[in-house]
């Protein structure tokens, strides 16, 4: 049995992560400072809010006009405790939430691009 490679799809511009740290990321041949928000096809410099305070609100304008079923958060070098409120706003919105490191968050989103899954993730910088 051979090894199956994956083909993309569209304009070639998915969104890798190719390094993280020093207070920013390099995303597809791209250097950004400070947090990040990603989608399967776009990078945007973002600040983000102290997660015990995101909501879906917060996001929602970032998001598009349908947001993706899955939303990871990279909270830095250590995973928050349980966001309860977060977690309640983004499933009534149908959105699960994977919250993680940053360092687990930059690996995690570049497997789900691998495998051609719609999420959007918050990478705050470490």
């Amino acid at each position: 049995m051979g090894i199956e490679i994956k083909n993309f799809d569209g304009d070639g511009e998915l969104q890798i992560v190719h390094g993280y740290g020093d207070g920013g990321f390099r995303i597809t041949n791209q250097s950004y400072q400070g947090d990040l928000l990603l989608l399967p096809r776009l990078t945007r410099k973002w600040r983000c809010p102290d997660p015990i305070t995101l909501r879906f609100a917060n996001l929602e304008p970032l998001l598009g006009e349908t947001p993706p079923p899955l939303f990871l958060l990279g909270t830095g070098p250590a995973p928050q405790q349980h966001l309860p409120e977060l977690t309640a706003d983004l499933k009534v919105n149908g959105i699960n939430l994977e919250l993680m490191s940053t360092a687990a968050a930059c690996r995690t989103w570049n497997v789900l691009m691998s495998e051609g899954r719609n999420a959007a993730a918050v990478l705050i910088a470490v």
